[in-house]
């Protein structure tokens, strides 16, 4: 039984080493502070940052041919089918895979099916090193929003509320199958920006190389 649990741990090992690119899966509450943590991880390692978000509403801006579907989800809080998401995703990794091997990836995956397709896209070319699961109660999070401004089309009230509900019913579940992929650490996202950041250095120092 030892032998085969070391001969597996060996496979996986190697067929991280043999990946393409490296990803950190960045998810939390809306208003939880993962554009600001991304930065900061940012500034410290060399890694690729890429907010699915805007890679959506970018794709929106340049009219691009899904742009009036991806705008119609995005103002009803809903999740964006990962067919979009995970094309996108792959583009911007090709595109800035000559300066980078790692990748933070901000806002995904939201639910199962995003989860299914983006391994279905990556294939053998990711390997996972963590997801970080940034969580804040949902009043600290509608003041950081509304605080924040801004003419983003999912931030308003009401967006906000079906996002929180998607959190719990959808991504929640998927963060738990995120396990199996890689760790997967819980960060208390209603600290002071420094405290919230030492909590994720302490994770990810190691991992990123």
């Amino acid at each position: 039984m030892g032998c085969s649990t070391n001969n597996q741990q060996t496979m996986e090992k190697s067929a991280a080493s043999n990946a393409k690119w490296n990803i950190i899966f960045v998810l939390g509450s809306p208003g939880g502070g993962k554009g600001t943590q991304c930065d900061k991880i940012k500034s410290k390692y060399k890694i690729f940052h890429y907010s699915c978000g805007e890679l959506l509403r970018d794709a929106v801006k340049e009219n691009n041919e899904e742009a009036e579907l991806i705008n119609s989800y995005m103002k009803e809080g809903k999740i964006v089918p990962a067919r979009i998401t995970c094309e996108l995703q792959k583009k911007c990794m090709e595109k800035n895979e000559k300066e980078y091997k790692n990748f933070l990836c901000d806002g995904f995956p939201r639910n199962e099916e995003n989860l299914k397709y983006f391994f279905e896209v990556m294939g053998s070319d990711i390997n996972v090193l963590c997801t970080l699961f940034l969580k804040c109660p949902e009043d600290v999070c509608v003041e950081r929003i509304q605080k924040r401004g801004g003419n983003r089309v999912d931030d308003n009230i009401e967006t906000i509320k079906k996002r929180f509900k998607s959190l719990k019913e959808e991504t929640e579940p998927t963060i738990i199958k995120l396990k199996n992929y890689g760790p997967v650490y819980e960060i208390k996202a209603d600290q002071s920006i420094d405290k919230v950041f030492e909590d994720i250095d302490s994770k990810i120092k190691d991992l990123i190389k």
